[in-house]
This record gives C-alpha cells, structure tokens and sequence, in this order.
C-alpha cells in the first residue's frame, strides 16, 4: 500500500484528477472514471464456472467477545475504554510460502515493545491457489498464529489483505487474489514483486487491466465475489473460537467506487457475521483515501458494532524520502470526522514510513502525539521478522519493517508509554521528554486504569497520583491505577 500515496499525488498532479469532494454523484475519482470507461461491457469473454460445492457448517458458537464498540470506544468485559496499539504482521506474508511466522517465539517482543495488538494478514491466494479447493495447512498456520498471539496477550484483527488485486496482475507486482481470481478478460501477469515492481502504485492507477479486473470482480462475472464470500465465511468460523480475536477487516484498501464498496461490504458483514455473530468488523475507505487528499464519501453501514479503519501515508514523505515537519493532523482529522460522523471508533490500521527517511523518527512521533491527544487507536505497519538488507519486507522492495535482520528495532519505532485501558472518561494525556500526565474522570469502582510502559521508563522518575479511594503502582511495564472511589483521577510518572 506503501507506495499509493506517492502515485495518488503524481496522477492528481499529471492529470488534475478530481478527489472526490464536492457532491457524491457530481465528483468521481481516478478509479471511477475509468471504471466507467468499461460500463458497457458486461458479456463474460469466457465459460462462467460451475459453483463450488456447498459447505455445511455447525450453528456458531462464538467464543466471548473481548472488546465491543461503545460509541466512539471500544470497551472490555469491565466496561473499560481500550486503546489498541498494534503492529501489522507481516510484510513478507504477501508471497510464497505465505508463512513466514515459525514460531511463537517471533511474537515474543512485541508486548514489551508496547503492542497489544496485531493485524494479522491474511492472503486469499495462499487459502485457494486452486478454486474451490483451499489449503488446509495455511488455515492451521494462521489458527497457530492466534494462538500464540493470544498466549502473549496480544489481540488479533483479521486482515484479508490485497494490494491491486494479484500477483498475476499489474505486470506481476500484485499481491493477495488467487490467478483464477483474475478476470479471463485481460492478460496475466508472471508474478514478480522484486525490484521491477517498486513503482507498483503508478501501475495500479494507470493499468486498464487493473480496472477491467475490479469490474468483473463486483459484477460477479465469473463468480470470484461469490468465492471471496464464501472464504470470509470459512476464515470466520475458524477464527470465531478464539477469545483475542476482536475483528475482521473486510477488505484490504479496495479498488471500487463508493456504491459498489458499500454493497460490498453489506454482503462481506453478513457472511462474518453469520459465523461469528458478536465480532467486530472493521471498515476500510477505498485506497485512494490513504493519501490523505480523498475524503471519504461513503455513506455509514447498516450494521452495528463496527469501527472505521482507515490508512494514512503522507504522500509527501513517500515521494521525497523525507518528512519537512508539515503537521499531520489535517488530514488525520479528517478521518477522525469521518468516525465521529458514523459514531463509531477510529482505528488506524495502517501507517509508518521506511526507516531510511530523513526524520523519520519526527514522522512517526507526531503520528503517535495525535493518536494520544485524540485517545483513538492505531497499528504501524510493519513487523518483518524475517527482513534482510538484499529484498527489504519481501515484497516490491518495501522498506517499512520496524526489525532488521537480527530483530532490532530500527529508527521507524521507538516504544513510548501510552494507555492501554482506561476505567471510566479519558481527559488529556499529556507525553514530554520528562515523563507524562494521564487525567481521566474514573466510573468504574475496583477497575483498573492501565499505562504501558517501555522497559526502563520508571527508572529516573517518580510516581505521583489522586486516585478517588485509591492509588497506582508499577509492576514491570504496567503502570496500574485503581481506586473505590468515582471521580476526577490523575497520575504523573516524571522527572
């Protein structure tokens, strides 16, 4: 996705393309028009398959929902406002084997680095490389994933994940859908995603054999929606087992105008829901949104208990390997808006930058100083564990992994101390280079509000509260308030 802000701005600079403000019907995107372009042609250009056999599944029985969304919070089992700050994993999942997390072990840093969450990918192609068959043993590599991720306290978003639709699209720099997936009515690709593909974003937008495969993609010409449904559904009753699973994420950065992606979406909730009826769905604007030079025109979904989970890359980062200073609360604001106007909890699922970007540690701070002014949630992108300094994350050459090769992190994080769970209404939290201050008004009697901390934080400070019938404490990275008592609560952990 990395690579779409920098292609969003070239073309709208090139081709003065309108970003969908204004009036819905009047204003159309890059992506629209050239769907349109190809409106008229509806005649399948080869046989439609049979339908897949059909799947008989027990009624659900769903484990406990570890959060749900309560405005524009999500809530614990306590009642508790919960803040996510998670980790994608993993870039290099998006190609062959497509399982590149052996083993728990690889999971283990990441609590300690401050995540309590991980947006774990999923690739369509590595389930069903051949239709109507699909890979048993991936299903069980992303079950143990859950898993593991659960026996180090992590949650886990369900992420089916695609970036222009295929590896056998876009001159083989795709990644996500199966080859059969790809409409018979173009080309296909011999996939790639080496070095040649590092411009994979200028492809997508100007490849008329991208937008041909969309189309045929939402018209269900050739039954792939179908399949796509049908595979949501099977994901949905594996994962609906596990008790850290809080979500899924119903399509990585689609490729669609606004009435088919919100028709889309109606079908995709319903096919989750229908095996995991008390989970959260979390949804995403069309790509071009990511840039932060789109708003998002959508109207709000007819199903409850969901969260808006946007992307953001600042497209003049992405361009110029370098961040200026420019502030990015504009446009994070308005994703903020767009959440606030649904009601409903923002997630930022994705955002981060190459460490080798001039100020890149800048970059990321003001990224992580919004998401604590405004208490919203968020989750970097991304944990490469198996990087190297020859092919990146993997996969187009992208650079964004947080690890290098021998696990360390590198200047595009650093852990800072933030609330994880709040036990009543948040205040201000207020983070400087001599500590922080937390301020909420406690609702909760006996429940407890939780700061993480990064190892060694408590080291040079010192610990100072008012916690109505109570006090705070430090036990290794948690910092942990609780009182019998209601009403205005502090603490400050400083020099």
């Amino acid at each position: 996705m990395k690579k779409i802000a920098t292609m969003i701005m070239v073309a709208i600079v090139s081709l003065a393309v309108s970003c969908d403000t204004g009036n819905k019907e009047d204003s159309k995107s890059l992506t629209e028009t050239a769907l349109l372009l190809f409106e008229a042609d509806r005649t399948p250009v080869a046989p439609v398959p049979e339908p897949c056999p059909a799947v008989a599944y027990d009624p659900p029985a769903p484990a406990a929902a570890p959060l749900v969304v309560d405005g524009n919070y999500f809530k614990d089992s306590h009642g508790r406002i919960v803040i996510l700050r998670g980790i994608n994993v993993s870039g290099n999942s998006k190609v062959p084997d497509f399982m590149p997390i052996a083993s728990g072990d690889m999971l283990d840093p990441l609590p300690g680095w401050g995540f309590n969450t991980i947006r774990l990918l999923f690739t369509w192609e590595a389930l069903e490389s051949t239709r109507c068959a699909y890979d048993e043993d991936y299903l069980d590599y992303y079950e143990r994933i859950v898993s593991w991720a659960r026996e180090r306290g992590l949650y886990v978003l369900v992420d089916f994940h695609q970036d222009a639709y295929s590896r056998y699209s876009i001159g083989g720099c795709g990644e996500g859908f199966p080859e059969w997936a790809v409409t018979p009515a173009v080309k296909h690709a011999t996939p790639d995603n080496g070095e040649a593909c590092s411009s994979w974003g200028l492809r997508m937008v100007f490849s008329l054999s991208h937008q041909k495969t969309w189309r045929d993609f939402h018209r269900d010409l050739y039954g792939v929606r179908t399949r796509y449904l049908d595979m949501v559904e099977a994901v949905a009753y594996r994962m609906s087992q596990y008790d850290n699973v809080i979500g899924y994420e119903l399509i990585n950065e689609p490729w669609v105008s606004n009435d088919q992606l919100e028709e889309f979406f109606e079908l995709v909730a319903g096919k989750i829901r229908g095996r995991h009826p008390n989970t959260i769905l979390f949804v995403p604007p069309k790509a071009i949104v990511s840039s932060g030079m789109a708003s998002n025109t959508m109207a709000k979904p007819s199903f409850a208990n969901f969260a808006y989970s946007p992307h953001f890359y600042d497209g003049m980062v992405a361009l110029f390997k370098s961040w200026r200073g420019n502030d990015p609360g504009d446009s994070l604001n308005a994703l903020l808006d767009k959440a606030g106007s649904w009601g409903v909890p923002l997630v930022l699922s994705e955002f981060g930058a190459p460490a080798e970007t001039d100020n890149v540690a800048g970059y990321i701070a003001a990224q992580y100083d919004w998401l604590d002014d405004h208490f919203a949630s968020g989750i970097h992108w991304c944990y490469t564990p198996g990087w190297t300094s020859a092919l990146k994350d993997g996969w187009n050459m992208e650079d964004f992994s947080i690890v290098d090769d021998a696990g360390r992190l590198r200047a595009n994080y650093t852990p800072r101390p933030y609330p994880q769970k709040i036990a009543g209404t948040p205040g201000i939290f207020t983070l400087t280079d001599a500590g922080f201050t937390l301020t909420w008004t406690t609702t909760l009697p006996d429940a407890a509000t939780e700061i993480y901390l990064p190892e060694d934080y408590k080291n040079d400070k010192t610990l100072s509260h008012s916690i109505p019938g109570g006090s705070c404490a430090v036990s290794g990275q948690l910092l942990s308030c609780t009182g019998s008592g209601t009403g205005k609560a502090w603490v400050t952990l400083s020099q």
